[in-house]
């Protein structure tokens, strides 16, 4: 079982009481169920969904931040196709890596969708290849997620965040954007939605778009 499970998941609901007499049964599972879908997505279990929803006809690609190391203390082992590559500034260049990933699978005649998770940092520092050339076939499904918790929460973890005044940190380290990823992904042709929820998380990794931009809110902390 992959680490920290018990907590990201939360208890599935009683079965048996869908097809109780009592209303009240199913009236409480029926809640519990609504629970499930409303909670907010959390990290872990952003992670967690991702590596679930992949199969082994899939690619995920995981950009060189935050979340990579959520996927890496969260997840177990699984016959699935992983990439993730380190740019030369860190995070750059993770949108044009994965668009190449899926071309080539097109290209190669595999199936499936490529998934790319990456921070909202790592988005706009390789914002441009969102671009779709006009006049030339698209080739191959990708859909990114967009870990969104507005800036660079990786260096919270620095030994600087205890030491450095805080608006300088956050305007050095943090780096908050502001950017409305709703309109980033009209301006170059992608499909847009926004999660806050994990139920709408279950509905975008279930989406059968090719080009799909997914902005899923999360928290600083």
């Amino acid at each position: 079982m992959p680490r920290f499970y018990e907590s990201i998941v939360p208890e599935a609901p009683d079965l048996e009481s869908v097809a109780s007499s009592d209303p009240a049964s199913r009236s409480a599972f029926a809640t519990q169920e609504m629970a499930v879908l409303r909670r907010p997505v959390t990290r872990e279990g952003l992670a967690l969904a991702m590596w679930e929803a992949t199969w082994p006809h899939d690619r995920l690609v995981l950009g060189a931040s935050r979340m990579v190391r959520v996927v890496d203390e969260v997840v177990g082992p699984k016959n699935i196709t992983v990439y993730s590559n380190r740019g030369l500034s860190g995070i750059d260049g993770t949108v044009s890596f994965a668009r190449g990933v899926a071309g080539a699978a097109a290209n190669a005649g595999v199936t499936g969708v490529t998934r790319v998770l990456l921070g909202d940092l790592a988005l706009l520092h390789d914002a441009g290849s969102l671009m779709r050339e006009p006049g030339v076939p698209d080739e191959g499904r990708v859909q990114v997620f967009v870990a969104n918790d507005g800036g660079g929460t990786i260096f919270d973890s620095l030994e600087v965040k205890d030491s450095a005044p805080g608006d300088d940190f956050d305007r050095a380290f943090y780096t908050p954007h502001g950017v409305d990823f709703s309109s980033l992904a009209a301006a170059y042709g992608w499909s847009y939605q926004a999660v806050t929820t994990m139920g709408e998380l279950t509905e975008a990794l279930a989406s059968s778009e090719s080009y799909l931009l997914v902005d899923i809110s999360l928290p600083r902390d």
